[in-house]
């Protein structure tokens, strides 16, 4: 989860003349004077969101590109509340033309049903060199029986590992050779930068690989992907949690219960915590341009990453793509938001999203550049090369949970685990009941 504390920092100042996207006519955002079509984007990767590190330039460099033509507007939404915002937006018949992929469910209960998409075939298929870059499955998924194709399925593969301070705990072997025991025991009296808020993004990220650690683990979580799960009594998941909560009375960071993501990406630059669970777009972080926010003698410099012990790796590949079209908005808008995504998609720019984020594009055959680029991003390489045919990709626990109970009910209930008030058996029990809930509304 790219989770930090918002600051409203927008790409271009918003002029008196274009409203912002919540609850205005969109036809607004598409008028000027010199034929410019103006395209406003509610985004949460702007000011102090790790996704705005590669996302602000890139609609810099668009506009720049297509001035007097096309120009993007960004318009800041928390991340966490993202959904409800597109959501408010769908009933008020004001959505925005080009959207981030809300949570699967809204998208299952609402988008779908409603037809509030704009099918991407016609877009791909006149862009035959980004339908072939698609991840097979995430195309396969986002293709409804009807053959509509609701969103640009997935390029980019974001596998999520962990970083640990090479100068606080240096193992003999990696990390991702290891069985899980063996890990944590290396550790010793090391500890990890764990989080209750912010949906509990690199507790859960632990718990996930605690799971796929576990008998049956890996393959329960594979069989839940693309979809939500509602029982939480399964052994792998009961005994994972039973191991989170010894892991914590020994290994959490000092501020880990009440810690939000910043919290404890704080921990792990300031020396409190020798290893973070979180994906590769943390990497900007760990370069001199980002020292402003270390301490206590913390280096970037030290910072290693790998993939979790028993060679597990956390990515969702059965998904939709980061990028929707909607059915709101004017031609005009569509027609800039098509360019947006032709550009974003381009080599060019999805070689620089890669390098900034340290993902994977599965089908692309990296230029030179690229690879001369790779040799000075050494966090970037090492997750390039550490993942392989053999690594175990399995979906991150949170993304299988009703929206509502990953945001909410996992936290604070994580809270009461730890501290002791209930059994990892009744931390189960809750989720399953508060899952069922939420999936009878």
């Amino acid at each position: 989860m790219k989770k930090r504390v918002l600051s409203i920092l927008l790409v271009a100042a918003m002029t008196a003349s274009l409203a912002a996207c919540g609850g205005s006519d969109s036809s607004n955002n598409s008028a000027s004077g010199s034929g410019e079509i103006t395209l406003t984007i509610p985004t949460f990767c702007v000011g102090e969101n790790v996704g705005a590190v590669y996302f602000e330039p890139a609609v810099e460099r668009f506009n720049e590109a297509n001035k007097g033509k096309y120009h993007i507007e960004l318009e800041e939404v928390v991340e966490a509340s993202y959904t409800d915002k597109i959501s408010q937006l769908a009933q008020s018949d004001s959505l925005p033309t080009l959207i981030q992929t809300p949570d699967i469910e809204w998208i299952k209960t609402a988008m779908i049903p409603g037809k509030l998409y704009y099918p991407m075939n016609d877009f791909l298929d006149e862009h035959p060199e980004i339908k072939e870059l698609c991840v097979d499955s995430s195309l396969e998924y986002c293709t409804l029986e009807n053959g509509d194709i609701i969103s640009v399925p997935a390029v980019t593969l974001s596998n999520t590992g962990l970083y640990y301070n090479s100068a606080l705990y240096s193992p003999e072997k990696t990390v991702s050779s290891m069985t899980m025991d063996e890990f944590i025991s290396s550790l010793g009296d090391n500890k990890f930068a764990l989080q209750t808020v912010d949906n509990a993004w690199t507790s859960a990220l632990l718990l996930t690989a605690l799971i796929a650690n576990e008998d049956g683990g890996k393959e329960w979580l594979q069989s839940n992907e693309g979809t939500k799960c509602y029982d939480y009594t399964e052994p792998a998941f009961v005994n994972a949690v039973t191991k989170l909560t010894e892991i914590w009375k020994t290994n959490a960071s000092a501020n880990a219960v009440g810690a939000a993501y910043a919290d404890a990406a704080n921990a792990f630059m300031s020396d409190q915590a020798a290893v973070i669970c979180n994906g590769s777009w943390m990497n900007s972080e760990f370069v001199d341009s980002a020292s402003d926010n270390w301490s206590n003698g913390f280096n970037g410099a030290d910072v290693k990453a790998d993939y979790y012990p028993g060679n597990v790796s956390i990515c969702e590949t059965k998904v939709f793509g980061r990028w929707t079209l909607t059915n709101g908005g004017t031609d005009e808008e569509r027609e800039c938001a098509e360019a947006f995504l032709a550009f974003i998609y381009s080599k060019d720019e999805l070689e620089t999203f890669a390098l900034t984020e340290g993902c994977q594009i599965p089908n692309l055959t990296y230029s030179d550049e690229f690879l001369s680029k790779l040799d000075e991003k050494p966090l970037v390489k090492q997750q390039t090369e550490l993942l392989t045919s053999d690594t175990n990709i399995v979906p991150n626990v949170s993304k299988i949970m009703p929206e509502s109970v990953s945001n909410s009910v996992f936290g604070t209930n994580l809270v009461q685990l730890v501290n002791g008030q209930i059994t990892p058996k009744e931390f189960c029990e809750i989720l399953t009941t508060k899952a069922a809930e939420a999936g009878d509304k």
